[in-house]
């Protein structure tokens, strides 16, 4: 097992290594000057030279010159790229040039929002998508099975951020209510204001996941009925209850904890329009306003963030697998 896991980190730090390549190549052919938009539209051309040497943009974009015929590589210390993978590596993220605080701050800030926000998230797709898609095996081809497959289907149909303005909107016009705006409320000071502030923005968040999840339990659970195993379990006189809830559900729910392990990442890219949507002061929202602001080594810093937290998932995800089959080891 140790050295599974130590493999699969060695490996996860040469993804992040071409991730953080693969993200800087596509930040650099964006349109527009990050040095332009930050002085305005009155700045003179010294203006912005001095804000790209500033910035350091008057550099090569990679520690690497090609040079001469036939080419020649020469490798030199000073570049945008290096400069940045050098600051992550020692753990100095810099300034952010909007918000002018140190991103390591900001990050210390604005993560507690966000991991509220994919928790809470995460426990609603549970608590829908599981049930839901038993009970829609169990009563297979039934009135109930077709009103859960329906909605499942509704909700892997319809765009989060259209749902998100109609939870704003609709309330709004009807009853008069909107949740907590433009504010942070704290769930240890207030867990009902709390709740009523992340709970819109999560349900809008778990509206996807959990139709994927209902449809992807009832399939798992309908394949796992049909063993020789569960019909064994019925002969031996076990109850439905236990037969479907001990030996159906905890081995169809590999399949679940995988597609629940990649979700997260959709969720962590959804939650950039989410939060804005619903002004959660989280890294998604953060994330978001530095991009429209082209504070590009603060994008890269952050993709790089999302990138580190997919690959934790995944390994876990793997590695929770030998609890529910133990059939499963790992060299």
């Amino acid at each position: 097992m140790q050295t599974f896991i130590l493999r699969r980190l060695m490996i996860g730090v040469v993804i992040l290594f071409f991730l953080s390549i693969i993200v800087f190549v596509l930040l650099s052919v964006v349109p527009g000057d990050p040095a332009k938009q930050r002085c305005g539209l009155s700045c003179q051309g010294d203006q912005i030279a001095a804000i790209r040497h500033s910035l350091g943009l008057d550099k090569s974009r990679f520690p690497v010159n090609v040079t001469g015929n036939p080419p020649f590589v020469e490798f030199h210390k000073n570049s945008q790229y290096g400069d940045w993978l050098r600051d992550v590596v020692t753990g100095d993220l810099g300034e952010s040039q909007y918000f002018h605080q140190p991103v390591t701050k900001a990050i210390r800030n604005r993560l507690p929002v966000t991991v509220e926000l994919m928790v809470l998230t995460m426990v609603l797709t549970i608590l829908v998508g599981i049930p839901f898609g038993v009970i829609s095996a169990l009563f297979r081809n039934s009135p109930l099975d077709y009103v859960v497959r329906l909605t499942s289907i509704f909700g892997l149909s319809v765009p989060s951020f259209w749902v998100a303005t109609l939870v704003l909107i609709v309330p709004l016009a009807l009853w008069n209510y909107s949740p907590p705006l433009g504010r942070t409320v704290g769930f240890t000071h207030d867990p009902i204001g709390n709740l009523k502030q992340f709970t819109p923005a999560a349900a809008v968040l778990a509206l996807g996941s959990a139709a994927g999840i209902m449809r992807l339990s009832r399939s798992s659970l309908l394949e796992v009925m049909r063993q020789d195993y569960m019909r064994t379990a019925r002969a031996k006189g076990l109850r439905e209850r236990v037969v479907v809830l001990r030996h159906g559900l905890k081995n169809s729910l590999i399949p679940i904890v995988t597609v629940l392990g990649l979700q997260v990442a959709g969720l962590l890219g959804g939650s950039l329009i989410i939060e804005q949507i619903f002004t959660l002061p989280g890294l998604g929202q953060y994330t978001f306003i530095e991009l429209f602001n082209k504070d590009f080594p603060v994008v890269q810093t952050m993709t790089l963030y999302i990138g580190v937290v997919v690959i934790l998932l995944n390994l876990a995800v793997d590695v929770s697998y030998a609890w529910f089959d133990p059939r499963i080891r790992y060299s």
